[in-house]
Parts: C-alpha cells; sequence; structure tokens
C-alpha cells in the first residue's frame, strides 16, 4: 500500500508566487538580499529559512528551470502525459540523480556502435516545450523525472522501450544535495546538508518525496506487465559496467559485439566521462551552475552518504524506511 509522505507541517511557510523585490520577513527575519526571479515560481521556506523555488505542476514541484518561466507547468505536464510517442522513442526515466546523464552516455555509444563521445543532443522532457520535441528527428532519447502517472500514455500503448533508472536513496540525496547547492540563482539550495535531507525527508522536494516516487514506480511497473521495462540498478552498473552494457545493449537490441561493449563501458567510467563531457556542455547549462562547479557529474560513487550522514541522520532515514517503505520490494547496495 503507497503511503503519501507529502505533508506540510506548520513550521513550513509556503509564500505566494512573487518577483522577490521586495523584502519579506520569513519567520521574524528578513533576507538581506532577494533573488530577483520569476513572478510564477511558487515558493516555500523551510524550517531554516532557506527558500525554495519550483513551478508548480499541481501534485509536485519542477525545479525553477530559467529557460521555461514562461510555461504553464500544469498544462505542460499534461502534454507530457498526452504527447505523441514514435515507435522508436527510449524512454529513460528516474528520480533525479539516478545516473541519468551517465545512461545516456553508454545508450548514444551503443546506437552509434562507436566509441564517440559527442554532445547531448537528448530530449528532457521536464522543461522543453512538446513543439521543440515533435520536431526532433529519430530515434529519439526522451529524459524525464516526473512521477510514474505523468509519463507519457502512449509510451505504455505502443510498448517502446522504457528503461527505468533505480538508485540507494541515501546516496541520491547526498548527489542531489550537492547537484543543487552547485547551481546558481533561484536553482540553488543555499542551506547544509542536515536542512536538505530535513527537507526532503519531512516535506519532498523537486519531483515529490523520494518514497513516494519509488513506491508509485514500482506499483506503475508492476501494473504493466505487458511492457517490457528494464530496470538498470546504479550499483549493479557501478560494480559490474561491462554487464551493464551488455545488458542495455540486448534490451534495447543495438547489435553491438561484446568487445565494444567492454569498450565502451571504459569510455563511460565516471572519471572519464568527467571531464569530456563538462568540455562539451553548452555554455547556457554552464551557466546554471556556480563558476567551477561540477555539472552532472561528481563521484559517482556507491556509499559516499557516510561522509554525509550524521548517525543520527542515519537512524531517522532508516526508522522512517522502516515506517513508510514496508511493501517496497527492491533491496539496495548501500556500500560496497
Amino acid at each position: 500500500m503507497l503511503v503519501r509522505y507529502w505533508v506540510l507541517r506548520k513550521r513550513w511557510l509556503i509564500l505566494p508566487p512573487g518577483n522577490g523585490e521586495k523584502k519579506r520577513e520569513v519567520n521574524g527575519k528578513s533576507p538581506e538580499q532577494p533573488l530577483k526571479v520569476s513572478p510564477t515560481l511558487g515558493r516555500v521556506v523551510d524550517r531554516f529559512e532557506n527558500t525554495i523555488f519550483f513551478h508548480h505542476c499541481g501534485d509536485f514541484w519542477m525545479p525553477p528551470f530559467s529557460s521555461t518561466a514562461d510555461l504553464d507547468f500544469k498544462k505542460h505536464v499534461l502534454q507530457i502525459r498526452n504527447m505523441d510517442i514514435r515507435d522508436d522513442d527510449i524512454l529513460f526515466c528516474s528520480y533525479p540523480k539516478s545516473g541519468l546523464h551517465w545512461h545516456e552516455s553508454i545508450v548514444r555509444m551503443l546506437q552509434s556502435q562507436r566509441v564517440e563521445h559527442t554532445p547531448s543532443d537528448s530530449l528532457f522532457l521536464d522543461f522543453l516545450p512538446q513543439s521543440h520535441v515533435s520536431k526532433q528527428p529519430s530515434p529519439r532519447l526522451l529524459f524525464t523525472h516526473v512521477p510514474f502517472k505523468h509519463l507519457p500514455k502512449q509510451a505504455f500503448e505502443k510498448k517502446i522501450k522504457i528503461v527505468y533508472l533505480n538508485r540507494n536513496p541515501k546516496d541520491v540525496l547526498v548527489s542531489y544535495f550537492s547537484h543543487m547547492s552547485n547551481h546558481s540563482g533561484a536553482l540553488a539550495f543555499s542551506g547544509t546538508f542536515e536542512h536538505f535531507y530535513y527537507l526532503l525527508m519531512e516535506v519532498g522536494y523537486h519531483y515529490g518525496h523520494i518514497f513516494n516516487h519509488l513506491q508509485e514506480f514500482q506499483e506503475g511497473i508492476d501494473s504493466c506487465p505487458d511492457v517490457p521495462i528494464y530496470t538498470s540498478m546504479f550499483e549493479d552498473m557501478k560494480m559490474d559496467p561491462v554487464q551493464g552494457v551488455k545488458n542495455l545493449n540486448q534490451y534495447l537490441g543495438t547489435g553491438c559485439s561484446d568487445t565494444l561493449c567492454e569498450e565502451i563501458a571504459e569510455a563511460c567510467g565516471i572519471q572519464k566521462l568527467r571531464p569530456v563531457k563538462d568540455a562539451l556542455m553548452p555554455e547556457y547549462i554552464k551557466a546554471a551552475f556556480k563558476k567551477g562547479a561540477p555539472t552532472f557529474y561528481r563521484k559517482g560513487i556507491i556509499g559516499d552518504w557516510k561522509n554525509w550522514f550524521t548517525v543520527a541522520m542515519n537512524e531517522h532515514f532508516e526508522e522512517q524506511y522502516a515506517r513508510f517503505m514496508v511493501d517496497y520490494k527492491t533491496v539496495y547496495k548501500y556500500e560496497l
């Protein structure tokens, strides 16, 4: 049974949309330098007095992507749900920081049957207008972090290839915090990891509460036994990347030899990908991050959470996981 975890407590303050020009008292304090942000953005102040900006999508939040300030995100999510899907589309879906960009590099090499790093041409549905997505040539790689019930309906009707990426939630929380802390402007999270942890565990964040997201995907996948959905576990791919690449090659039918799969696995190691992908990153994406900060590739290791979680935080996580994830079947690897 899915437990709905999204609860706003009295110590969390929802603010109406506003442009951030005026100083506003938050929990008795006035911010020194309010951000200038789009008047369409929603805002919430956490109990540590960090302000989080978001696009309101109805039953979840999306990050405040600057390139999509004029989109009506409730309509946008409906457009994702009702978009036209082609038979040769490949849909990648996950909670954030579960290996999406890593898998993109692997799949592009499998498709081209060449060990060659290229600029990203994947289509991130969450912020690209459908007018743009519909004009792109096939075969399209479609990426999204939206909850299961908002995935394109035709993806299941046409039974296209769907790859679900999953990663142990402790490392996800650490990677997500680092990623958002490296951003600039309205996307940035300015608090500590402890602040971020309790925000996600008590309320949720962009794309909803991680426990809801994981459970909804489990329920959704179980409800579609005739749709060939492939689940790629981050830890399995990390521990045996050659086998992980071979599995993707077999599922996607890309026809690569075992030798080529081994070469792709080697070329797509996180330490090798990071400098190459950073060099290929478009300037408008780099501009969303603090100068010199990592963009989409950080450590990519198993067990980094142990460097961030306090004993109290880990005990809290285990208690909450045991309470709210009773029916969740995936068994995670939290360390090597």
